[in-house]
């Protein structure tokens, strides 16, 4: 069992000591006179690692404290050559004097398989020096050297915590002492708020007693500045504030900035305490304002008449210059000057630190001239003015080209002509609108139609200007269609003109082709003659055919036959065509007359090209008698002599 344990033991040391509860060393805080002596305790707790033996190094302040020493010249630690408890035996304390303010302590276990108990390790006892103000804190502090577990398995700082302990010098009886957190002459730093404005959270001051049976008052807190300017204000607590013995008073302030930048001042706690009157602390109380930067101008803007107005964004910034807020309420206002230029985007806006924004100016370029303003900007700023202004200058000249046309553009040209043949033409008449005699000339470039049926001739391209129309074409448009119906289309004219529309002008275009939707051969109310044959023959194949001339769309054709003497065939059966646009379709036709007479079919069509009105045709044949041919006089007179011919050769060959 033993043996499993120690094997356990040392599982868990070297695979789960991290994570474990650590053991605690601590050294007490002991308060004495001066000069005095004092004992701290040393005390040891136990935790969840095997923990046999460790080694520490106790550091204190030789000009406040002297360890007391043994016979052997070592620091006198109570226990360092004493026995733990009767249990553990086998336990002892080392200690020795590395250099003067540390002691090296070590305690180890050395009963095989234990560990080391919660216990008190021990104490040391220091002379505390004379002549130190009460209040002194003298430090004793510990560091961790090592440690192991009863394995012998090192362990490091973290498996033991070290609480340090400390020796406090007494106040005397019958006095008030005060002490602060931070102490006076510690910088006060409240941050910063926007100028007027308190800054926040609050910065404390803990006033302390550190007398045990003597209360004091705190009088006043006020302070002042030595460079910029500020004010300081107690939140808590109410004045006179009693800080009780052994007690404590937060005293919570804010400031308000009343400069832009650091102001630098002093705070200060007046009190009644036996010790300290005023306490003063160094103050930073940072002001925050708008550092808006608006251009230097001027911003120049520039048109032709009747062209666009010219616009320009004036962009306002608000750099970050470490003391920097947020700008509100930003707007820009047209000032003294002419009345064209005026402010389209002007706020209100809040311009945060190192932001910008665009504010937009623009000029009427109705009318000729040389046109300037003043833009006006303000904001809020609690320490100055708020206020600036730009100039904007605007220049509209009357030289660029203007486009006009007869009929002006988005005006429909409508075309129309028969199918298939050349429409005449249609077009515009340009002329150069700028009145300015040293205006530029207007140049077209190009003029497209966006459909290839349409022809585009450019007669013209170069207009002078302060030249009116003159009543002809300067660009003409024919079309071809190719079929029954309407094609629409686009003219676009590009020029010089720089206030065009983007894409150029541009004319709706309609070309129209003319004509039957539907056409057929033969034509509506004709006969198909299928011809003459004997009886019981069958004519030819003769054709009915339909034509869609249409551009588009397609045409259904439903025919019914009526043939009474039942002597016709045809195909397709029933006739019924869907004729495609520009396509052609046929029923074809044949006929067995049964005897030598004249036969007709009566062939109807309906058709939406012809709404309800039919298209009729007549399918014709007749049957003729069989003719057997006759001779001539003569022509028997012929026959009479080739028989005697041919019976004389025969008589002939018989004889022979």
């Amino acid at each position: 069992m033993y043996l499993m344990k120690k094997f356990m033991l040392a599982l868990c040391l070297a695979g789960c000591a991290i994570g474990a509860q650590a053991q605690t060393l601590t050294i007490s805080d002991e308060t004495a006179g001066s000069p005095d002596t004092q004992a701290v305790s040393i005390n040891y707790t136990a935790g969840a690692t095997d923990l046999a033996s460790f080694s520490v190094r106790i550091d204190y302040d030789p000009a406040q404290l002297t360890p007391q020493t043994d016979a052997a010249a070592n620091p006198n630690v109570n226990g360092c050559v004493a026995d733990l408890p009767a249990s553990h035996t086998g336990a002892f304390t080392a200690c020795n004097n590395p250099s003067a303010g540390a002691i090296a302590l070590t305690v180890t276990d050395q009963f095989s398989g234990t560990v080391l108990p919660t216990t008190s390790v021990g104490s040391i006892t220091f002379d505390v020096a004379p002549g130190l103000a009460p209040g002194t804190v003298s430090p004793v502090e510990m560091t961790f050297l090592s440690a192991t577990t009863d394995t012998g398995a090192a362990l490091t700082a973290g498996d033991l915590a070290l609480n340090d302990g400390s020796i406090t010098v007494n106040v005397p009886p019958g006095q008030s002492f005060f002490s602060s957190n931070p102490v006076p002459g510690t910088t006060i730093d409240f941050g910063s708020a926007v100028v007027g404005n308190p800054t926040s959270p609050d910065e404390t001051v803990t006033v302390n007693n550190l007398s045990t049976d003597t209360a004091f008052d705190i009088t006043a807190a006020a302070g002042n500045f030595a460079v910029g300017s500020g004010s300081y204000s107690l939140t808590s607590p109410a004045l006179p504030a009693t800080v009780a013995a052994s007690g404590s008073v937060d005293v919570d302030v804010n400031c308000t900035p009343l400069g832009r930048g650091n102001n630098t001042g002093t705070f200060t706690i007046t009190t009644d305490a036996d010790n300290v009157t005023t306490a003063d602390y160094p103050t930073i109380c940072t002001g925050l304002s708008p550092n808006v930067q608006v251009p230097a101008g001027p911003v120049a803007l520039s048109s032709t008449v009747a062209g666009a107005d010219p616009t320009a964004n004036i962009t306002v910034t608000n750099p970050q210059d470490g003391f920097t807020s947020t700008a509100n309420g930003v707007t820009a206002t047209a000032g003294a000057g002419d009345t064209e230029i005026t402010v389209t985007t002007g706020g209100p806006t809040n311009i945060a630190p190192d932001g910008s924004f665009n504010f937009a100016v623009s000029c009427d370029s109705s009318a000729e001239g040389n046109f300037s303003r003043t833009i006006d900007f303000a904001w809020t700023d609690p320490v100055g003015p708020g206020t600036d202004s730009i100039q904007v200058d605007c220049t509209v000249s009357d030289t660029a080209p203007i486009y006009n046309s007869d009929p002006v553009p988005g005006s429909l040209l409508s075309l129309a002509t028969a199918a298939n043949t050349q429409s005449a033409p249609d077009g515009l008449d340009i002329n150069n609108a700028n009145t300015n005699p040293a205006g530029n000339d207007l140049t077209i470039s190009s003029a497209t139609a966006s459909d290839p049926v349409f022809t585009v001739n450019v007669i013209n391209s170069s207009f002078p200007a302060n030249v009116g129309p003159d009543g002809t074409d300067d660009i003409e448009v024919t079309c071809t269609p190719p079929g029954v119906g309407t094609i629409n289309g686009t003219l676009t004219v590009q020029t010089n003109d720089p206030n065009q529309p983007g894409g150029g002008f541009t004319y709706p275009l309609s070309c129209e082709g003319t004509g039957d939707a539907l056409t057929t051969s033969p034509a509506a109310g004709g006969t198909l003659n299928l011809g003459t044959v004997p009886p019981g023959t069958t004519t030819g194949e003769g054709l009915i055919s339909f034509t869609n001339n249409q551009i588009d769309g397609s045409i259904n054709v439903d025919c019914s036959v009526t043939d009474t003497a039942g002597v016709f065939s045809f195909t397709p059966d029933p006739i019924q065509f869907t004729i495609p646009a520009g396509g052609t379709e046929s029923a074809a036709f044949q006929c067995t007359p049964t005897d030598v007479s004249s036969f007709t079919a009566d062939v109807s069509c309906t058709t939406p090209a012809r709404g309800t009105t039919a298209l009729d045709f007549t399918v014709a044949c007749a049957g003729r008698p069989l003719v057997i041919p006759t001779m001539s006089r003569w022509g028997l007179v012929v026959m009479s002599l080739v028989l005697l011919l041919v019976a004389g050769v025969a008589g002939r060959r018989m004889m022979a």
